[in-house]
């Protein structure tokens, strides 16, 4: 196996722990518990540092209720983005030096939503033939994104994803604050 290849798997399984992990509502102690594995070592194959042997990756599968290859193989359709607040260094734009979040070119409607949700409260958008949904996360903590694949999103947080699987924002703090992009058609 190339190292090009074992870093793609390595990066493949870390996300899809991450993922299903957050989606499941498992702390990473709970993991560990009914992985008996390491709370270290979980979190060393989250990031993508540890090397997981198979037993490792089947103990894993079975605690999050999924198959092996669920957690080897990238999720089907186009990537969800995420990118943590104010990561990297700011470009000049047309606004002057910032951060870029996200491009698209598309046709159609482009809406922007400001939206105050309490705490626990779920919000869900259905698929769409074309175009894409972008969330700002301004206040609190929520999980979003594709509704079979959500990602936890902290405060300057930003998620943009294709739309056309059902889109869901759900609030995992007292309180959210998020403005939601959509991009195209309706």
């Amino acid at each position: 196996m190339s190292e090009e290849m074992r870093a793609a798997t390595k990066a493949t399984l870390a996300a899809n722990v991450r993922r299903l992990r957050v989606a499941s509502r498992v702390s990473m102690s709970e993991l560990a518990r009914a992985t008996s594995i390491g709370k270290a070592t979980l979190s060393a194959i989250e990031h993508g540092r540890g090397n997981a042997t198979i037993d490792t990756v089947v103990a894993i599968a079975a605690a999050l209720r999924v198959t092996p290859a669920d957690l080897l193989t990238a999720p089907e359709g186009e990537p969800t983005v995420v990118t943590r607040a104010r990561t990297g260094e700011p470009v000049a734009g047309p606004l002057g030096p910032g951060w870029f979040l996200d491009g698209a070119d598309v046709e159609g409607a482009v809406e922007l939503w400001d939206l105050r949700l309490g705490p626990a409260e779920r919000r869900e958008l259905h698929p769409l033939p074309a175009g894409r949904r972008a969330l700002i996360v301004t206040g609190g903590r929520v999980l979003a994104g594709p509704a079979q694949q959500p990602v936890e999103l902290d405060t300057g947080d930003h998620l943009s994803c294709a739309a056309a699987s059902s889109f869901a924002i759900e609030v995992v703090s007292d309180g959210a604050d998020v403005v939601v992009v959509l991009l195209g058609a309706r």
